[in-house]
Formats: C-alpha cells, structure tokens, sequence
C-alpha cells in the first residue's frame, strides 16, 4: 500500500501521532488491534490521504461527514450500517487519544442526527442476505443432541447459552482478529457460590461501543432458571468446573493451545451442531444464514416480541441509543398479517350497519 511521503517524514522525525498512524497502516500489533479495526482505519487514512483531511486527530466533525460520502463511492455499499462502523472506528481511535466523541458534541449533535437520517434516505446500499435469529428451540436441540460429559461439547453449549442469554456479541466468545475482547475467567463471578450458584454476573471490559482505553466496562447478569432442562447458569458454573486451571487470565472459552476461538471455527462448529439437530427441529434449516450474530439477533428478538420497552432493551444490549434497539420490538410479518383481521372487522361492522 502507498504510503504518504510526509507521513513517512513525520514518522521518521519522531510525531508521536504519525508513529501511531504508520503503525496502524503496517500491522505493528503494539500499537492498534488486528484484523477488522485495523482494516477499518487504514480506510480512513486512506480516505483522508486523498481528500487532504487535516488534522487526522482530532478528527474534525467535517471530516466524519466526508468520510461516510467518500466511503459509499468506494466500495462501501452496505449503506448507513456499514459506514458507520467505519466512523466509529475513528472515534474510537479519538477517544483514546484523549478526545471526545464529536456525535455527543453539542454543536455537532443536530448535525449528526439529520445527517444520519438523510444519509439512509438518500444513499442506496446493496441488500445482503440477513443471518437468521437462534430461537430457544435451536438451543435446546443442540443441547439434547450433544453428549455433555465431553467437554468440548459441555464449553459449545455453554457459550451458546451465554450468547443467547446476555445478548452480547460474538467477539466476546470468539474473535476474527486479536481477542481484546474476549472473555477471561476473572470476568466471570458467581453468587453465592460456584457450587450452588443463583446468579452470574459477566463483566465485559470492552464492547464494540467501549473501547477498552476508556476503561467504562459493561456488567451483565444471568439469574438461575431451576425450570429449563439446560440452565445457562448451571451450565457456566459446570464448564468452569471443567474448564479451569487456576489462571484467572484464560480465556473461558478457547481452542486446544488456549487461544481465544477464531470466529470461522465457532461458526463452522455451529452449523454442524445445528446439522445434527435439524431432525429435532419442527421446519428445515438453512445453515448458511446462521453465525455468530444469531444469537444477540435472537435474543433481543425474544425480549422485543414479549413487549420490552425500547429503553430496556437498549441497556441489555449495550446498544449507544435507543433507536438501534427499536428494530427489535418493531411488529413482525405475522404480527402484520394479524392485523388484516383487525382492518376486516371494520368491514364487517360498516356492512352491518350499511353505513357508507
């Protein structure tokens, strides 16, 4: 990849600031994570080389908004969501150099939202094929499919309950670059006791809305379900059981050598479990649209289906706003199609009454 000759120069008389970015550009592991943030921000660097964006940081409010144009005309077609996560890479990257969220600035927060809400309007994006929601039936087929005193099994099972039960993100179970994220045994603590445990409290010292240098983590928690055939606190408290070897650092759910789970073999092992359990499923399985995603997605689209506010939602999920939490209490197609009898019933009653 070209790099900019004056970058090249700062770099070479010592700019902190372009050190850092040269860095991130040629995979120095020291200084950024790997893998999907790294990516992301040499789009940036990219985008700003070619446009003349100065100052890289802080990262001025304009730039965000070029930068979201820019992308939708390179290669970037998935519309808002996928240029957001290329914006939030920078603010991330701004957040932990000392600066402030530019969407939280009062100055520029109006701009941001209308920004937003014209940019979906406005900007068309490439329909993708969606990953389907895991629903509670999946989980307890793969369960009941699966022989639990193995403790490769015992730990698969375990981690999808969690995922399901947390609504979290895979990237706390497994990782597709660095595992920052992922879940170490010292995240996890159990109340009373490991033994007889009622409660399970999770600690995520980083989310893809909390960079780990703003040190703001996120706690959830799981209460004991004594009435489900398969408890997802029982199970957790069992896979430690197993699991565990003293070293609080370790990664709760890991591969033979003990690093973090890559995402392509969590997602390969899902589908083969999810294989073997289709006969215990009452409709067919298409096993391209599940992954790691399927369970946040099934999750929180149990909990909107049951009527949980918006805003409780939100907090479960971790999500920035309200508004990203409202595509799951949203009513869904058969939900839709019940309304037709709803409609009809204003036939029939203006058929009885001939009133025209």
């Amino acid at each position: 990849m070209h790099v900019p000759a004056d970058l090249r120069l700062g770099a070479a008389q010592g700019d902190v600031l372009d050190v850092t970015v040269m860095r991130i550009i040629e995979g120095d592991s020291n200084a950024a994570r790997q893998g999907k943030t790294r990516s992301l921000l040499t789009k940036f660097f990219t985008c700003a080389h070619e446009t003349g964006a100065l100052p890289l940081i802080p990262t001025r409010a304009a730039t965000y908004f070029r930068f979201m144009c820019w992308l939708s005309a390179n290669g970037i077609d998935s519309g808002w969501v996928g240029a957001l996560k290329y914006v939030t890479a920078v603010v991330h990257l701004n957040r932990s150099l000392g600066f402030e969220d530019f969407r939280k600035h009062p100055a520029t927060l109006f701009y941001w939202e209308r920004f937003r809400r014209n940019f979906k309007q406005m900007v068309q994006s490439a329909h993708k094929a969606m990953k389907w929601p895991i629903r509670p039936g999946h989980l307890e087929a793969m369960a009941l499919s699966t022989d639990l005193s193995i403790a490769d099994n015992l730990a698969a099972i375990c981690s999808y309950f969690l995922l399901f039960f947390c609504g979290c993100r895979i990237g706390h179970v497994a990782q597709s670059g660095t595992a920052t994220d992922a879940l170490r045994w010292e995240d996890i603590h159990f109340e009373p006791s490991l033994m007889e445990p009622t409660t399970v409290y999770v600690c995520f010292r980083s989310t893809k809305t909390r960079p780990r240098a703003a040190d703001s983590p996120f706690w959830t928690a799981i209460g004991r379900q004594r009435q489900l055939p398969f408890c997802p606190v029982d199970l957790l408290s069992r896979h430690m059981r197993t699991a565990y070897r003293g070293r609080p650092g370790d990664f709760v759910f890991s591969g033979a050598t003990g690093a973090a789970l890559s995402r392509a073999t969590f997602t390969a092992n899902l589908r083969r479990r999810l294989a073997v359990a289709a006969p215990m499923l009452p409709a067919p399985v298409d096993l391209r649209r599940f992954s790691g995603v399927s369970f946040r997605k099934g999750c929180l689209s149990t909990l909107g289906a049951l009527g949980l506010p918006s805003h409780r939602l939100a907090d479960h999920a971790d999500h920035s706003s309200v508004e990203s939490s409202r595509i799951y209490t949203l009513d869904t197609l058969a939900d839709r199609a019940a309304n037709s009898t709803m409609i009809a019933s204003q036939f029939l009653s203006s058929s009885s009454s001939s009133s025209y």
